[in-house]
């Protein structure tokens, strides 16, 4: 091995340190002003609350127990959706949009599919996307995968 190689090799493994520690302490400034990321199970927009009103009459609200059992009056459906679910947010976006078309008295829960493990196992959840349409006392009378507001309302219409 000659001098000019040794020279050479040692000069690369003292000036690769000296390039990279400038870059990771940019990159790690640049990291530390930065905003949080906002993640995946923090919602864009705020979640739909229960109200006085919605308790009487229906609606469509996260899903709380305080929530669920303020509307035991109304008919309620456990809707089980995943944020990461794209038919789930098409089936949000509908409910969201068509929300007038809901008749009084029917409350829809938006339940997270990936929190809510105590009721999956209480009423059978195996995927996201389901439907449980429940009694007063919380029993299930009708579960289904899928749908739009017109499937839900179909649903509790026929349990009527």
């Amino acid at each position: 091995m000659s001098n000019t190689a040794v020279s050479r090799s040692a000069l690369s493994r003292l000036a690769l340190p000296a390039l990279v520690l400038p870059g990771l302490l940019v990159a790690a400034a640049l990291l530390s002003s930065a905003a949080p990321a906002q993640t995946m199970t923090t919602p864009a927009k705020s979640e739909p609350a229960m109200t006085d009103t919605m308790k009487k009459s229906g609606g469509y609200v996260a899903y709380t127990k305080a929530a669920f059992d303020a509307a035991k009056g109304t008919q309620r459906v456990l809707f089980f959706h995943a944020t990461w679910c794209p038919n789930c947010k098409a089936a949000d976006a509908d409910i969201t949009k068509n929300l007038a078309q809901l008749p009084a008295g029917v409350t829809i829960f938006k339940t997270d599919y990936d929190k809510e493990s105590a009721l999956k196992k209480q009423y059978g959840i195996t995927y996201q996307h389901t439907f449980v349409l429940v009694d007063a006392q919380g029993k299930a009378l009708k579960k289904w995968a899928g749908g739009t507001l017109r499937d839900i309302i179909a649903k509790t219409k026929t349990a009527s």
